[in-house]
């Protein structure tokens, strides 16, 4: 996922820092969004806090395991869901594309 996203000329600030840290980060920066890599319900927990945290941010939820990405747009209480045709369709949501 980091590759993906600096090889569309993103700047990745945080990789595989804790939970705490993650929402830390995010209040501190105030990224435009946010890509966590999701593997079960404590992300999703995660990705919750995020939004509370900085409710104006775009949070991409990017699971292992399934075929589509989790989009939440700012202020939308639900997520877009996007087939995964992988880094294409996140550089595009991100807005390198």
């Amino acid at each position: 996922m980091t590759r993906v996203l600096q090889d569309g000329g993103l700047e990745v600030v945080g990789e595989g820092v804790g939970p705490n840290e993650i929402v830390e980060e995010a209040i501190r920066l105030q990224p435009d969004a946010i890509v966590l890599g999701i593997d079960g319900k404590g992300s999703t927990e995660l990705g919750e806090r995020v939004r509370s945290a900085v409710p104006g941010i775009k949070l991409i939820l990017w699971p292992r395991d399934e075929m589509e990405m989790q989009v939440f747009d700012p202020g939308s209480a639900y997520p877009r869901r996007i087939g995964l045709s992988a880094s294409r369709t996140l550089l595009r949501e991100l807005g390198t594309e």
